[in-house]
């Protein structure tokens, strides 16, 4: 018998996940059950609560990895620490913690000294930006992105923005499916925006188009990680249309998530030219993460 018995994430079991997340008003986007439901297919992600501690696997055969234990009211981080070693000795495969905050690495090093490794992993860290600055772009440093949406806004000043409703979802789904005939098919991501469509209103999802002469040419979703913060989960927009990735982008957050201070834009997954673009956008910080291991 498992030392934690996992199972798959199911709709209604957001507000109680959300839960632990919520004690810590956490800014990334892999605390957020929404996040989690809408990949655990791609990334064979599992949960279960054990003695007050959340508990989230992931992976398969030897790439098997946890998230770090997330406690719950009164429940012990280390005993959560010792649980995941048990389970993951048990299962035959090795230690290995991913996604550990630097709150989380200091906690480790100061409860159990000397008994862990402790990795960057730079290609996750999610972008946080200040809401604000994309909405203005404000000064120098974001001239470049406000050229970019003045061009597109002299030349297509009729642009229409709708948000995503039952009216135009059909059609929403439609301007995907060409944009991955397009720009290449990624199997897990259409799962996950299935998954989103599907769970729309349960899962608070908000999301718009822009239309340029009638027809879809960028859509964007999101939701709120918390009251502070919102998580960009899907943008797609045609790249041939100067400027339209900026309009999508600031139109939404000023009419969906105005009242939040960051958004989360995600991570860039170590491709350079991601990289460049997430930084092009001026982030106020990152939500670093680490990888841990036990020490030999």
């Amino acid at each position: 018998m498992d030392i934690i018995e996992f199972r798959p994430f199911e709709i209604g079991q957001k507000e109680y996940i959300n839960r632990f997340f919520g004690e810590h008003h956490y800014e990334r986007a892999d605390c957020s059950f929404d996040t989690l439901f809408l990949w655990q297919h791609a990334y064979h992600t599992m949960w279960a609560v054990e003695d007050g501690v959340l508990f989230i696997r992931a992976g398969y055969g030897d790439q098997t990895f946890f998230m770090p234990p997330f406690a719950g009211d009164g429940a012990s981080f280390t005993h959560g620490l010792a649980l995941i070693r048990d389970h993951l000795a048990e299962m035959g495969k090795p230690f290995m913690i991913k996604a550990a905050s630097p709150w989380v690495v200091e906690k480790i090093q100061e409860f159990l000294p000397g008994k862990f490794n402790f990795v960057e992993d730079r290609d996750n860290w999610e972008y946080i930006y200040r809401t604000q600055d994309l909405i203005t772009l404000p000064g120098k440093k974001f001239r470049m992105k406000k050229n970019h949406l003045n061009s597109f806004l002299r030349q297509y000043g009729d642009y229409v923005y709708e948000p995503i409703t039952v009216d135009n979802t059909e059609e929403t789904k439609a301007a995907l499916a060409e944009w991955f005939a397009r720009h290449g098919d990624i199997e897990e991501e259409k799962q996950a925006i299935s998954l989103a469509f599907a769970n729309w209103e349960a899962l608070g999802m908000r999301g718009a188009v822009i239309r340029i002469y009638g027809r879809i040419e960028a859509l964007t979703m999101g939701s709120f990680l918390n009251e502070r913060v919102a998580h960009i989960h899907f943008e797609k927009a045609n790249p041939e249309i100067r400027g339209l990735y900026q309009a999508i982008n600031r139109e939404f957050l000023a009419r969906e998530f105005s009242t939040t201070e960051f958004v989360n834009r995600e991570e860039d997954l170590g491709l350079p030219g991601l990289r460049q673009a997430k930084m092009e956008y001026n982030p106020d910080h990152f939500a670093e993460k680490y990888d841990v291991t036990l020490a030999e």
